[in-house]
């Protein structure tokens, strides 16, 4: 009964802690470090066309969309282990939208959606979440490097940031690699023949990926594209909305892939990196229409409120659900608070 209390108090403790740190970055990113009504000013002034802000509605109706998408999706590979319902499952992915926001590259992720289970060891439930996790990133790295290879990468050349030779060495090295990530994600049972027989906690973990059928697997990947094309679509809706109504779906689709794949590729922290995130996708206009464009204000204003729907409006409503989380849980009940 004592330890029972003691895990109660842990628990409400470290939770305050979360919602704690995490409306300080909020408020810290939203009204300190970014002017933010300096922010919404320039997002008023990108809409001097009547009828566009409508664009805006469906952007706002399609990020629970994307959101109830990634709950589906760890909903059907955490079955292996626990049942769950769509309710948890999508408490579980918010709350971990909140602590991904203020922990390096979305780590927190993984930590924050465990904590809802009750059946599933932690570090099961890490390495089941990095199993989604895995299948979003091969998503985005695939659609991403054929737009980024394919119509962007070549005008690096042109613009002498590399060499012809070293873009071929770039390009070799990367579908190389992303060959090698997608073989890994159905066979991961090749680790195995990688670590010492000794190593048992580590084969423990790989037995965990092991479980999953080629079916399985496949239906997780399916998923992420769908994902994938969701919040996709997003920001070609938003990048029509601030001024590109010229902009072709494919064309804009490609440059949005681009986008995502830098974003991926490189260190962040999700609440801290708006100002690279814009800087990204000027870059990319910059590369395919030039970088004389007198758009860099539309485009950024296009990655804010991307940023404000896909990252900032879920970590709000994920604050709703850390109460919900129990980081320390008795043996004696599955009650503990």
């Amino acid at each position: 009964m004592k330890r029972t209390k003691l895990y109660k108090t842990y628990n409400i403790i470290i939770r305050s802690i979360i919602i704690i740190t995490s409306l300080a970055f909020l408020s810290h990113q939203l009204f300190i470090k970014q002017d933010f009504s300096l922010m919404i000013s320039d997002i008023k002034s990108i809409f001097n066309t009547d009828g566009l802000l409508y664009l805006i509605l469906i952007c706002l109706a399609l990020m629970p969309i994307n959101w109830s998408l990634e709950a589906i999706k760890w909903k059907y590979i955490i079955k292996t282990k626990e049942i769950i319902s769509f309710s948890t499952a999508i408490k579980a992915v918010l709350s971990g939208a909140t602590i991904s926001a203020v922990s390096p590259n979305r780590t927190g992720d993984y930590f924050g959606r465990v904590f809802v289970l009750k059946k599933t060891t932690f570090w099961e439930g890490v390495f089941i979440t990095l199993i989604g996790s895995y299948a979003q990133t091969i998503t985005t790295l695939l659609f991403g490097g054929i737009a980024f290879f394919s119509l962007f990468a070549p005008n690096m050349v042109t613009y002498e940031y590399i060499s012809q030779n070293q873009l071929a060495i770039f390009q070799n090295l990367f579908f190389i690699s992303l060959a090698i990530v997608v073989v890994l994600y159905f066979r991961i049972s090749l680790l195995s023949g990688i670590f010492p027989s000794k190593w048992k906690k580590t084969h423990k973990y790989v037995d965990i990926f092991r479980k999953y059928s080629f079916k399985q697997l496949s239906i997780t990947l399916l998923i992420s594209i769908l994902r994938y094309g969701v919040f996709s679509l997003q920001y070609y809706i938003i990048l029509v909305a601030v001024g590109f109504t010229d902009l072709s779906l494919f064309t804009g689709m490609s440059i949005v892939s681009a986008i995502f794949l830098l974003n991926t590729i490189r260190p962040s922290i999700a609440l801290l990196e708006i100002g690279i995130r814009g800087s990204v996708a000027i870059f990319v206009f910059g590369l395919y229409y030039g970088f004389d464009t007198q758009s860099d204000n539309a485009i950024f204003t296009a990655s804010t409120i991307i940023w404000l729907i896909n990252i900032i409006l879920p970590a709000m409503l994920g604050l709703l659900f850390i109460k919900d989380l129990r980081f320390f849980k008795s043996k004696e009940s599955n009650n503990v608070a």
